[in-house]
């Protein structure tokens, strides 16, 4: 045995425990772990958000509560939706079907069914800046603006995030009460792609509902009650 020691590896002593270098391989950690999710994954999704936790159950039965999605950026006129191409876009009519949900609108007599193929996207709502992620009904071109709005609506909401409780539309504003006005590219934030990394985001939903510095379960879809799942 004596004679293979000195061709075997010989072991490492170990360090003593020691709290500074325990802290810069955290402060080390936590830089590239920065870098990675501020600069890397940004330019490679072109999108300022990559990831994005699941915080309501709006989407019930395509993504769950406390998900995290991987998002990647988009142009708003490659968005999958149903799309009517109109002169001038000020507002949307609307129908209910027998399960009280509203499963097709009218923009300029132009009927737009919702499908459950749709993309689902990102968007930051306004004028509250809360990101949601619901699909979407209907994209729209406005020929006056040579715009495109998107109307959205989560998959287990009755009516679309553009309706308000009193039946008031909110397309190029909200009057109070829509979760937001109609989507353009400026608050489009990206569409979910098939990376799905189930309940992990429940940890940043706890650390946001007992610290209060961000958005946790406290919100619409959840109906003000912490879930583990939809």
């Amino acid at each position: 045995m004596k004679l293979l020691d000195k061709y075997l590896p010989k072991k490492k002593p170990k360090k003593p425990f020691s709290i500074v270098e325990e802290f810069k391989d955290w402060i080390y950690s936590l830089v590239i772990a920065a870098v990675i999710y501020f600069i890397l994954l940004p330019a490679i999704l072109g999108t300022s958000s990559p990831m994005v936790v699941v915080s309501s159950c709006s989407e019930k039965g395509y993504i769950n509560i406390g998900d995290i999605l991987v998002i990647h950026g988009i142009d708003i006129k490659d968005i999958v939706a149903p799309t009517a191409n109109v002169s001038q876009f000020n507002d949307f009519t609307y129908e209910f079907n027998q399960n009280n949900e509203i499963a097709r609108i009218f923009v300029n007599s132009i009927p737009l069914a919702l499908d459950r193929n749709s993309d689902i996207i990102v968007y930051s709502a306004r004028p509250s800046g809360a990101q949601i992620i619901h699909r979407v009904f209907a994209k729209i071109y406005d020929q006056s603006t040579q715009q495109y709005y998107l109307i959205t609506k989560g998959d287990a909401n009755n009516v679309p995030d553009q309706l308000s409780r009193n039946g008031g539309t909110c397309v190029k504003s909200n009057i109070g009460g829509c979760i937001s006005d109609a989507i353009t590219k400026d608050n489009l934030v990206g569409k979910k792609i098939l990376v799905n990394v189930p309940l992990l985001g429940h940890v940043k939903l706890f650390f946001c509902d007992i610290t209060r510095l961000c958005d946790g379960h406290a919100n619409l879809g959840t109906n003000y009650q912490y879930k583990l799942s939809c």
